[in-house]
């Protein structure tokens, strides 16, 4: 009876934690059937080891609106409209962003699809996804995307409003890269992938581009890269 409560009150806590990268959030959803969606969106935020259900967007065009729930495979894309505080000065001003959401394959194999934040696009696109993260047996909670300023419980290196940051190519899997890694640095990492590209390459190699520089490096690949 006990090994039972235990077992209930583990899977309790863990649907808990499937929480969503946005809650409730102004969004417009456009699907690939060239219906558009507006009203509210909530994405749910998956587990980076373990999926316990496929991910998806649910969508209602009001607070007490019917809910429908869509794969990414029905989506083109998302457009979440985010509040949040900013401090200036004493006062906390209320500010506004776009947030663009694509589905894209997570694995070399092209069957796993899930949604990510596009941040800069091209032929060369950096996107970012915030997932729940596992250490010493516990699950953490990330800091949520849509408030620039907050801070992660749990994150090796957590930047650009995520704690998963990747690059992609068409046609490829994307390539994370703020995940630490046991056999190359950082710039050896980037200047292996950019090695299509010598004069970025070169910048990544001395260090006048560095990881915190993503967002730099993917701007310049597209306008300067061949």
């Amino acid at each position: 009876m006990i090994k039972k409560t235990i077992q209930i009150l583990i899977i309790f806590i863990f649907s808990q934690q499937l929480m969503a990268q946005y809650g409730w959030t102004e969004a417009e959803v456009y699907l690939k059937n060239c219906t558009v969606l507006k009203g509210e969106a909530n994405l749910t935020m998956m587990s980076k080891t373990v999926n316990l259900k496929k991910e998806k967007v649910k969508f209602r065009t009001s607070k007490k609106g019917k809910k429908s729930k869509y794969t990414p495979d029905k989506v083109d894309y998302i457009i979440f409209t985010i509040e949040y505080k900013e401090k200036e000065g004493k006062k906390k001003i209320t500010k506004t962003k776009k947030a663009k959401y694509i589905p894209v394959y997570l694995n070399k194999k092209q069957t796993k699809l899930g949604f990510v934040e596009l941040i800069v696009d091209g032929k060369l696109r950096l996107v970012g996804r915030t997932v729940l993260v596992q250490s010493g047996g516990n699950m953490m909670f990330p800091a949520h995307p849509s408030v620039p300023n907050s801070t992660a419980l749990y994150s090796p290196v957590y930047f650009l409003d995520h704690n998963e940051i990747m690059l992609l190519k068409e046609g490829e899997k994307p390539e994370v890269f703020n995940q630490v890694s046991l056999t190359k640095s950082f710039k050896n990492r980037a200047a292996d992938y950019f090695k299509d590209c010598p004069s970025l390459q070169n910048k990544i190699k001395n260090k006048e581009l560095k990881k915190e520089d993503l967002e730099t490096t993917v701007n310049y690949y597209n306008s300067s890269c061949n």
